[in-house]
């Protein structure tokens, strides 16, 4: 994939062609990305009943977000793309950068998430989870497997669609990776959602600037473990 010249594509490398538009590497990119998404969108585990099966199907969720959103957008750059994990932010990146930002954006994003966990729609979403700090074995079982989902998300937002889409787009694949990360927060508290427009831009020029999605995958897991136990061990009132 090469970054187009002034921003437009050369009318003479236009597809003539569906099937010749469908073989362009970012329609590629795209289409497999919309599709991994739809699918963990509407396959996640439904939390009800027991809470044993209700965090086992959670868990299995997980593991799928994994599979569609690691697993297979990795088999796409190494058999289509011919690119490695390494290309796409697999790697350790500037360390004193990735440093630099983890404490600038921890220092604002977790007192903002501390206050933000005493409103009603938090406390209603999240609230669900209460019940793992009566057993520590699931807690911990829990946590663990959202450190594997936002593995798998940071590589899919912050790696793979970043800079894939950055050969042909440059920075400006910060704000493309932003859209759909944005979408897969609807199902979540409005303010969240509103929130995640910041985030993604972010967390997509952390990882643009530092070559490397692995801050951000460490940040956004303790952000989102840190509104969990706010809301689990520190009730309103």
């Amino acid at each position: 994939m090469s970054e187009p010249q002034d921003g437009r594509e050369n009318p003479e490398s236009e597809p003539r062609s569906v099937l010749e538009l469908l073989r362009d590497p970012t329609v590629i990119v795209l289409v497999v990305s919309v599709a991994m998404l739809i699918i963990v969108y509407y396959h996640q585990g439904r939390f009800v009943g027991l809470p044993e099966k209700a965090v086992r199907a959670r868990l299995g969720w997980f593991a799928l977000n994994f599979i569609c959103l690691f697993m297979v957008p990795t088999l796409l750059l190494r058999l289509v793309l011919r690119r490695s994990v390494a290309d796409v932010g697999w790697r350790p990146g500037d360390l004193r950068l990735q440093a630099r930002y983890f404490l600038l954006f921890g220092a604002v994003t977790i007192p903002v998430i501390l206050i933000a966990s005493r409103f009603g729609d938090f406390q209603g979403y999240y609230g669900r989870y209460a019940w793992l700090r009566d057993d520590i074995r699931w807690l911990i079982a829990f946590e663990v497997g959202w450190l594997v989902y936002f593995f798998a998300w940071e590589f899919f937002f912050r790696g793979f669609l970043l800079f894939t889409l950055g050969e042909r787009f440059g920075a400006v694949a910060i704000a493309l990776q932003t859209v759909p990360f944005v979408l897969m927060h609807f199902a979540k508290p409005e303010m969240e959602s509103v929130a995640a427009i910041i985030a993604g831009i972010a967390l997509g020029w952390w990882a643009w600037r530092s070559r490397s999605f692995v801050g951000p995958w460490l940040l956004h897991w303790v952000c989102s473990a840190t509104m969990m136990l706010s809301v689990m061990f520190w009730p309103p009132g």
